[in-house]
């Protein structure tokens, strides 16, 4: 096994990226289940003062000792559960003022995922309109080894926490669904605990479900005066962010312009200055591939045009890189479990 400084992104391991308020927050959680700063910390260059001071940065690398010590010392493997059930609007800075004035749900995702890396997460977020529901997938953005379920489990636990205190009505009643891509572990009483009844495991992506019912619903906190303000100064940071795209990102935004006729594994590792097999490998530490992006990049895009038009299906298959309509419509069924007319139908009687 390599070692991870051998970075599988173009996310650098050892720059200071991530901002403090989060990992201080990991830091109380941590104390507060008896551990000792001085083990976690060891080696790190960081002692436990450096999590009081507003400008601390901290890098992946330090995230990661930190976190695989936890994980090591306590034996327990669902810290992550505890640290994302308290996770608050306060700690995510500018990006908190951004949700916690939203007038909608859908305006907060939208607008917060955009601006994502301001977290420093070690995920990138992306939003997929589902038929009855907004997908909110998490996909590696560097990684992860040991701490894969942490992080997981920790930021699917934020976003159902997040939503629910955002309507001000317990999780227990919103009807979300929480999916993880691993094999569901023997006990499951912490999951249900913390996130509900409707968990599941051993599913395509690490995503929340959130009801398209519940999208659109003025939230009792909104402002959109301040919630205009919050979205300006939320852009600035963003352009003041070193914090480059993922890999998959960026293969994605090269595919998004030429869907039509997609540039080959090949053509994309050029203009990305990397040898086809160097990409592949580090696109595989991140546990996906060209092909799953493209077919990612053809349906996200289908069901953008679906939603947002009234194009006919045949159109929408060729901006969606198909040939054939008839091909479009049987594989769309695979991905979307139902055609794209029903889809399409689905979406409307949702939103009327």
């Amino acid at each position: 096994m390599r070692s991870e400084s051998e970075s599988s992104s173009f996310i650098s391991l050892t720059e200071l990226l991530v901002p403090v308020p989060l990992p201080a927050l990991l830091m109380e959680v941590l104390l507060e289940q008896g551990l000792g700063a001085e083990p976690l910390l060891e080696g790190t260059g960081l002692r436990l003062e450096h999590f009081s001071h507003p400008d601390t940065q901290l890098s992946y690398r330090q995230l990661a000792v930190i976190i695989s010590r936890a994980l090591a010392i306590t034996k327990n493997p669902r810290l992550g559960l505890l640290f994302g059930a308290r996770i608050r609007y306060s700690h995510l800075g500018e990006l908190g003022a951004l949700y916690a004035m939203a007038p909608t749900l859908r305006q907060s995702f939208e607008s917060g995922l955009k601006h994502q890396k301001l977290l420093g997460s070690a995920f990138d977020m992306r939003i997929v309109e589902r038929p009855r529901h907004l997908a909110i997938i998490a996909s590696k953005l560097v990684p992860l080894e040991d701490r894969y379920f942490f992080n997981q489990e920790s930021w699917l636990t934020a976003i159902t926490n997040q939503t629910a205190l955002a309507l001000e009505t317990p999780i227990s009643q919103l009807d979300l669904e929480v999916e993880f891509d691993y094999p569901a572990p023997k006990d499951l009483n912490p999951y249900h605990e913390i996130l509900g009844e409707k968990v599941k495991f051993g599913q395509p992506y690490c995503q929340v479900l959130i009801p398209r019912t519940l999208l659109d619903r003025r939230l009792p906190g909104a402002c959109p005066t301040l919630f205009k303000v919050a979205v300006q100064r939320c852009e600035e940071a963003s352009s003041r962010s070193r914090t480059p795209l993922s890999l998959p990102e960026q293969i994605r935004v090269h595919l998004r312009k030429e869907l039509g006729a997609p540039p080959s594994v090949e053509e994309i590792a050029r203009r990305l200055n990397l040898s086809t097999r160097t990409l592949n490998r580090r696109l595989d530490d991140l546990d996906c591939n060209y092909r799953q992006l493209l077919r990612e990049v053809r349906f996200e895009t289908a069901a953008q045009l679906l939603q947002g038009t009234g194009l006919p299906i045949s159109i929408i298959a060729q901006r969606s890189g198909f040939n054939d309509t008839s091909n479009f419509v049987k594989a769309f069924r695979d991905w979307a479990g139902t055609t794209p007319n029903q889809y399409r139908k689905h979406i409307r009687d949702v939103a009327y």
